[in-house]
């Protein structure tokens, strides 16, 4: 899902909007034997954080009648606390599309002048810092779970 969100960050002109479909409980046909996990919410929340650091402008969120309190107030949750980095998300420009073909650590942000906000998720147990490399300068992010970091570039 972040390889796809990354995609149409990366590749799509700032001038046209990204509206995903996002849709966190997990489809099985009846008869199915997929072995498909269900993403954890705090995972999902994630997912939708570095799907905006990465170019997304909203959400269209869809589901099934019965799944639509769940649905809204995890979704909710992500668009209320963003909120407090209206002006990244409006004018910022994303820094990195990569992901890893493993899970590990994922680095999303965006860029407005000589700030960066990002948001680092560790999907394998770790605490070191990670250095991203912005206009050949290193720079170190810190693993602060659950929360954005503001970094200057300097």
């Amino acid at each position: 899902m972040l390889l796809v969100a990354s995609n149409a960050g990366q590749h799509t002109p700032a001038e046209i909007p990204v509206i995903s479909f996002v849709h966190w409980h997990t489809i099985k046909p009846e008869h199915s034997a997929s072995k498909a996990k269900q993403f954890s919410e705090d995972k999902y929340q994630e997912l939708l954080w570095h799907m905006l650091l990465r170019g997304t402008d909203t959400f269209f969120l869809w589901c099934r009648k019965e799944e639509a309190a769940k649905e809204i107030q995890l979704l909710h949750h992500v668009y209320s606390e963003a909120q407090q980095y209206g002006e990244f998300l409006s004018n910022g420009k994303p820094i990195n599309f990569s992901v890893p073909k493993q899970p590990g650590t994922i680095i999303s942000g965006l860029r407005l002048g000589e700030r960066l906000l990002v948001r680092r998720t560790d999907f394998k147990k770790t605490s070191q810092p990670v250095e991203i490399v912005i206009d050949d300068r290193r720079i170190k992010v810190d693993s602060i779970p659950g929360h954005c970091q503001i970094i200057l570039v300097r």
